[in-house]
């Protein structure tokens, strides 16, 4: 339905749309037809893009922190940065190559993880301390992503002179079914968490992402 605003229209009147544009009365004419390709090509693009999606959300509290200085600079969410950094790193049946995702990135040193472990409940990880950026400040996030759970969880962040840092894991983390891939490679599958770090100095820049693989069991 159009509207009146002044001596100008707005809406749409039948097949017709009505529109200002540039202080001036225009009009144009329905779509009769809209596209919609069900193509091979297009099904694998739309697949991969939910998937993306899906993972951002369980990766959303490591990259509302690990890209935010990134996204600052390009002008854009933490969101859509972490679909441009990470989507070619899915494929249409569904696999995720786990080690190459990002959930930073920029230009603060990286720091190595030397070892990690999972005792009574409470994963241990020990990282590189030396302070390579100039900033006493450094501190070192990790985020420990469950993919048999699809349920990730940020640990409390600690300075990168630590070296250091401790996450209690949930229960049901430990008892959770192993993925395919592992019950089909190890006559003893155990539930393997993927860790994703990073570092984040004084002015909010960060660092790319430092990833490590552990088993919980």
């Amino acid at each position: 339905m159009a509207r009146k605003n002044g001596d100008y229209e707005s809406g749409k009147v039948g097949n017709r749309i009505y529109y200002t544009w540039h202080g001036r009365q225009c009009e144009r004419a329905m779509p009769t037809h809209v596209a919609n390709p069900q193509t091979e090509a297009q099904q694998s693009h739309r697949s991969n893009f939910a998937l993306i999606s899906k993972l951002s959300s369980y990766m959303k509290d490591a990259h509302l922190v690990g890209l935010h200085w990134q996204a600052m600079r390009e002008k854009n969410s933490t969101y859509a940065l972490f679909r441009k950094l990470n989507k070619d790193f899915f494929t249409p049946d569904g696999g995720i190559n786990l080690p190459r995702i990002f959930v930073s990135k920029g230009p603060v040193p990286m720091a190595t993880i030397t070892d990690a472990k999972v005792g009574n409940g409470v994963l241990t990880v020990t990282f590189d301390s030396r302070n390579c950026s100039g900033e006493p400040t450094d501190e070192f996030f990790l985020f420990v992503y469950c993919p048999a759970l699809c349920i990730g969880r940020l640990a409390t962040p600690v300075p990168r002179s630590a070296g250091i840092v401790t996450a209690v894991l949930p229960d049901e983390w430990l008892r959770a079914t192993p993925d395919t891939e592992t019950i089909t490679q190890s006559d003893n599958p155990a539930i393997r968490l993927h860790l994703y770090a990073f570092l984040r100095g004084s002015k909010g820049r960060t660092s790319d992402t430092i990833y490590y693989v552990v088993s919980a069991r």
